[in-house]
């Protein structure tokens, strides 16, 4: 374990607080944190500096700093613990993947700064199955690309991606790179970006070969994520199944509320 101080060389490129932002100041070092922590420039066990040395080196309140230490702890990025051995300890990350717009992996790990991976594990035209002809919409005998792909953060193994795409809409895309981000591939490639998802997310075991792949025991458990996106004009074009690690990842969407269906409704004042 180390036990930081805001001398050590680890923390010397800070955010800049000075400038205007859109972002609060406690968000921008939430920011700052966190991609070191994601990074593996602090490491699990690592110890923080005081707090007040850190506010003292920021030149911010403690208080926003512990606005921006609270955010990055709801992340699990960091455990506090108060007493005479107490402080802010980090912890084993876990990515935390935004499914609000579909930025896809390779841009979301961008974000954190880290490095993106992509080993194919197979990839194949066949007919459609029953499950994934209905999700596409394809007719009986249509073909799909099979694509089967294990992704990684800084070369550590956090998901493995099952995608089918019709074979009519994408000509030959096999022959092209598949170590990419898919998305871009697509858009790029194929004029075909993509506008929405349905996508449903539940917990299952890990079997004998996504346990091999992902370096978890069979059994574990992992987060899978079922999805169908759709084009510009509403036409779905992957449909995929996403088994995430679930100790390495956690995913984020963002709910309104149903106010149902008087909700429109308005009334008019009494006369």
């Amino acid at each position: 374990m180390r036990v930081l101080s805001m001398d050590d060389a680890v923390l010397a490129e800070r955010p800049d607080l000075s400038g205007p932002s859109e972002q609060p100041a406690h968000a921008r070092i939430a920011i700052w944190l966190e991609k070191l922590i994601v990074s593996g420039v602090l490491a699990p066990g690592d110890k923080l500096p005081a707090e007040v040395e850190i506010a003292g080196a920021l030149g911010v309140s403690r208080m926003t700093l512990r606005q921006a230490l609270a955010a990055i702890e709801a992340k699990g990025l960091i455990r506090r613990s108060r007493g005479r051995f107490g402080g802010n300890f980090v912890e084993t990350p876990r990515l935390e993947f935004d499914h609000i717009g579909l930025p896809g992996f390779t841009e979301q790990l961008r974000r954190l700064d880290m490095a993106a991976g992509a080993r194919v594990i197979g990839a194949a035209t066949r007919p459609a199955t029953g499950v994934v002809r209905q999700a596409l919409r394809l007719k009986r005998g249509a073909q799909v690309h099979k694509i089967v792909r294990m992704r990684s953060a800084n070369n550590t193994p956090v998901l493995i991606e099952e995608t089918y795409l019709p074979a009519a809409r994408f000509p030959g895309l096999l022959s092209a790179d598949l170590t990419g981000s898919m998305y871009a591939l697509m858009a790029d490639e194929f004029d075909t970006p993509l506008r929405s998802a349905d996508e449903h997310i539940e917990a299952v075991p890990a079997g004998e070969s996504s346990a091999g792949l992902l370096g978890v025991a069979i059994g574990d458990p992992l987060l899978l994520v079922t999805r169908t996106a759709y084009d510009r004009n509403d036409v779905p074009v992957e449909f995929s199944y996403d088994f995430f690690r679930s100790d390495r990842t956690r995913i984020r969407v963002k709910s309104g509320v149903d106010r149902g269906p008087d909700a429109a409704v308005e009334t008019s004042p009494a006369s």
